[in-house]
């Protein structure tokens, strides 16, 4: 994912409570829809995988780890977000004319095609995060494959969900989350 720049400064006081959740190892970012919760969970992943920071504070911004992020090529960093939301961040070609419109949801094959990098072992040492923007674009089938996963994840393993209606994810997905709302 490209650099989006410095965090809004009204997203600083929940990024300081997302990182004061310690090892949760699933932080769920809740809000109203367009308040900032990708950019908010891009910093929470940012600083989970920065090689400076300590433990609960926010990412240097400066080191490989921070240069990786930003440039969208971090090895222990996945993003999960429907076909509709790639193409229209730019991180992916719109289809040609004529071909089927990319999906809104979220789809099974999507969170399998993760499987290998949820199993395999950190590349640079620090954590593995797999971040999930707008999570509650899962449809019920993508859901229930990631359910295992996130009861289950390998050590290094975490993950940053972010939504703008969390009633819309299964209760068992949220169950398994540290909440964080930012409307409040």
């Amino acid at each position: 994912m490209r650099d989006m720049g410095a965090l809004p400064s009204f997203l600083q006081p929940a990024l300081r409570r997302a990182l004061a959740l310690g090892k949760a190892h699933a932080v769920l970012l809740s809000g109203p829809a367009g308040l900032g919760q990708l950019e908010l969970a891009r910093a929470v992943a940012q600083a989970w995988l920065c090689e400076t920071n300590q433990a609960g504070q926010a990412a240097c911004g400066q080191c490989p780890g921070c240069h990786l992020v930003a440039q969208g090529s971090h090895p222990d960093l996945r993003w999960l977000m429907s076909a509709a939301l790639r193409v229209e961040l730019g991180l992916e070609d719109a289809p040609a004319e004529g071909k089927a419109k990319p999906s809104k949801e979220i789809r099974i094959d999507e969170v399998r095609g993760l499987q290998s990098f949820t199993q395999s072992t950190s590349g640079r040492g620090r954590a593995k995060v797999l971040a999930i923007h707008p999570a509650e674009a899962m449809n019920t089938v993508a859901a229930n494959a990631l359910l295992k996963t996130l009861e289950e994840p390998g050590a290094a393993l975490r993950f940053v969900l972010s939504c703008g209606a969390p009633e819309d994810l299964l209760p068992t997905i949220r169950s398994r989350c540290q909440a964080l709302n930012l409307s409040s």
